[in-house]
């Protein structure tokens, strides 16, 4: 029985890929309605190994701003930038999140949500960045602060299961009470699984699902899809 959802932030609360646009585009002096899905896309997929080197002290967060990026643009044929240009882009882009949204819906199901289950997240990164972003979010009107996990603060970052396991103990909860939405299969439902949760994939960028023996439990397409789903949660819980 879930007692507990608990929710990943980039790109599952919020639309990250238009602020990502926004700070890359005039620097690659691109217009502003450019593509750049692909490039989004590879960097969203470097996360994972990023913050393991990082947790690992292989890179500093400004080494990993740089490849990262550099990986990004290269999968869409993009000339690699200078170390300047990266952390140029990198500060455009923490200005652009200070401005983000709750996707649609998602306040509603929040509100209901919190009536009956435990609430949390579990996000990569420095802690007073996503703060930042989780406060920009309004995320505190549902989520205690000791509800919320990330890589920087407990030396752990996904896709290790072990953060997973570390919020079990701050829940109090069993693993098979606690269900995980986010939108990376490789980072949110693969980790997830393996630590023993529910996982729910907020596949809203219409991704394939890599081969693999880990299937989420709930997939849904878009923010709308995913507020029903959490209603749903709800009504489960009233009944």
């Amino acid at each position: 029985m879930i007692k507990a959802v608990v929710f990943d932030v980039d790109d599952t609360l919020y639309d990250q890929k238009a602020p990502f646009t926004a700070a890359l585009a005039p620097l690659l002096k691109l217009p502003e309605a450019a593509d750049l899905s692909l490039a989004f896309q590879t960097y969203r997929q470097q996360s994972a190994a990023a913050y393991e080197q990082v947790a690992a002290g292989i890179w500093s967060h400004e080494e990993m701003a740089v490849k990262r990026l550099n990986a990004a643009l290269r999968s869409q044929n993009i000339p690699s930038v200078t170390t300047e240009i990266a952390l140029a882009f990198q500060n455009a882009y923490c200005a652009g999140l200070k401005k983000i949204k709750l996707f649609p819906g998602l306040a509603n199901a929040l509100d209901q949500l919190k009536e009956h289950y435990k609430l949390g997240i579990i996000t990569n990164g420095k802690t007073q960045h996503q703060l930042a972003k989780v406060m920009q979010l309004e995320m505190h009107r549902w989520i205690d602060r000791d509800a919320i996990m990330t890589s920087e603060e407990t030396g752990l970052a996904k896709p290790d299961p072990e953060i997973f396991t570390l919020m079990n103990h701050r829940l109090n909860l069993r693993a098979s009470e606690v269900v995980y939405i986010g939108d990376c299969y490789s980072m949110d439902v693969r980790a997830a699984k393996k630590a023993g949760w529910q996982a729910f994939w907020f596949n809203h960028r219409n991704l394939e699902m890599p081969d693999g023996d880990w299937i989420p439990d709930q997939t849904v397409g878009d923010s709308f899809e995913l507020q029903a789903l959490l209603l749903a949660l709800t009504a489960i819980a009233e009944a």
